[in-house]
């Protein structure tokens, strides 16, 4: 199948890649759409595809006794969803769910596993990418045990304006609220806050970034560390 040419490569795994082992992978994608609210993982079911997300993000979250998913980490592209077959393991770790619309590159599990045993550089950077992506889960676990909601709704906001691409997006308290494992009234008053100080502008589920600077500042220092965690192993 030929990728469509606005669709070279943005990706930064696979831009990474050689020339030869970026066209074979290219060659063995199809693009999809990640459409919101798509849960392309179940925790525990196997793994039928990877996406390699383009343009858009997935959440990665963990389901515990009936209560509300709490989210785990943020899969834009910078990374890709399904890393952990690298190691072998061929059923998802946890739930995936599409909460920034845009595109995907998708190929089949199988053809990753095949395309892996000719192309030794994608593998080493698939090898660090988990790496930073363990990384990210415990970091995302200590930040949600220890730090508040306002500074902790401000790195949530950043990590989606990094993979968003865009200043605007759709995310209502309630979903919020979710994602942070808090109450909805706790997102409400960090929101408003943020708001009064003019780093974001919220509307009927709208959130606007008018001040990244503020909202950088206004954040725990979790931010910083998972950017340099990242930059530390694809520097």
């Amino acid at each position: 199948m030929t990728i469509p040419k606005a669709l070279h490569v943005t990706n930064t795994l696979i831009a990474g890649a050689p020339s030869k082992e970026r066209l074979r992978f290219l060659a063995n994608c199809e693009p999809v759409d990640l459409v919101f609210g798509d849960i392309l993982y179940e925790a525990g079911r196997p793994i039928e595809h990877v996406y390699f997300p383009l343009v858009g993000f997935i959440s990665l979250v963990a389901t515990l006794d009936g209560r509300q998913p709490l989210e785990m980490g943020l899969i834009g592209n910078e990374g890709m969803l399904g890393v952990t077959l690298t190691l072998g393991v061929k059923t998802a770790p946890m739930r995936a769910v599409v909460q920034g619309e845009g595109t995907a590159l998708r190929m089949t599990a199988v053809q990753l596993i095949r395309q892996l045993r000719d192309s030794p550089t994608m593998l080493r950077a698939l090898d660090r990418y988990l790496y930073v992506l363990m990384a990210q889960l415990t970091q995302s676990s200590a930040c949600t045990r220890f730090h508040e909601i306002e500074p902790r709704l401000a790195r949530w906001l950043l990590m989606t304006h990094d993979r968003a691409h865009a200043d605007h997006f759709h995310l209502t308290h309630e979903f919020l609220a979710g994602m942070l494992g808090v109450r909805r009234s706790g997102v409400s008053v960090a929101a408003a806050e943020l708001q009064l100080r003019k780093i974001i502008r919220y509307s009927r589920g709208r959130i606007s970034i008018l001040n990244r600077k503020g909202l950088e500042a206004a954040s725990c220092l979790c931010y910083d560390a998972m950017i340099k965690g990242y930059a530390d192993v694809f520097g």
